[in-house]
């Protein structure tokens, strides 16, 4: 099984809707897919599926608990059955920063026990540079750091390297950081257009080449638990959908072959 994160410190970056899509890609692509949503507010949950989710039966929290659940099922219109599994996300997570016995490594020793079932983990952790967000990369293998182009979003990539780097030193050296993704960018701003060029500058080969541009289509997707490309619709939306189908395809291509 290879694990990949979707992390960024600030929220209202697309990771959530990011983590998401690449689930979808995954999963149509008929790898057995473990969605974990380590975010308390569950919107990674949320999108995977229209049907109510029992909270009791595979809560995120229990793989930190130590308490052997098994995933649950995901099934629909747009993943085929035994295709792909969730751990859902809720409030109740806090008790994972909250509970000092709760540590972070007990992830990563969790989902090492359901390895053998699944092809690809995704993990959408919060927003935060707390526990949750260490577990995640101490259990992952590949990170992506989705970003929008706006200076408020960007200032604080530099901790979330640090905090990176030191996991990767501390507990996972394996771990390997497979770039920036720009998202919803404004075609028309000149000022993101010039934080984009100054971020290549910073830290060249760091951006990953396709790009996300705001679009309404993306989010009424996410609000229909559907991968925008299953929508119809017009030129934007084929658009969006065109973006990200390739930025899933280059992120899955690259895991699959290192």
């Amino acid at each position: 099984m290879k694990t990949i994160v979707f992390a960024i410190q600030k929220g209202g970056q697309g990771k959530s809707m990011l983590a998401t899509h690449f689930a979808f890609y995954a999963a149509e692509l008929k790898h057995s897919v473990l969605a974990v949503d380590l975010d308390g507010q569950g919107n990674f949950s949320r999108n995977l599926t229209t049907e109510a989710i029992d909270k009791e039966a595979s809560p995120a929290l229990s793989l930190f608990e130590g308490r052997k659940r098994p995933a649950l099922p995901l099934s629909g219109k747009f993943i085929a059955p035994g295709s792909a599994a969730l751990f859902s996300g809720d409030h109740r997570l806090v008790r994972v920063d909250e509970v000092p016995k709760l540590l972070p490594e007990s992830l990563r020793d969790s989902l090492q026990s359901l390895a053998p079932s699944f092809d690809i983990c995704v993990i959408d952790p919060p927003p935060t540079l707390g526990k949750r967000l260490r577990a995640a990369l101490m259990a992952a293998d590949y990170v992506v750091m989705p970003f929008a182009p706006a200076r408020e979003s960007v200032d604080g990539l530099g901790d979330l390297m640090d905090t990176i780097e030191a996991v990767k030193k501390e507990y996972n050296p394996a771990l390997q950081v497979l770039g920036l993704l720009a998202n919803k960018i404004n075609s028309r701003s000149l000022d993101e257009k010039k934080t984009l060029e100054q971020i290549e500058l910073a830290a060249p080969g760091m951006l990953l080449p396709t790009r996300i541009h705001e679009r309404t289509s993306i989010s009424s997707a996410m609000a229909a638990s559907q991968p925008v490309w299953a929508r119809s619709g017009g030129a934007s939306q084929r658009l969006a959908a065109q973006e990200l189908r390739a930025a899933c395809a280059s992120i899955l291509k690259t895991m699959l072959i290192k």
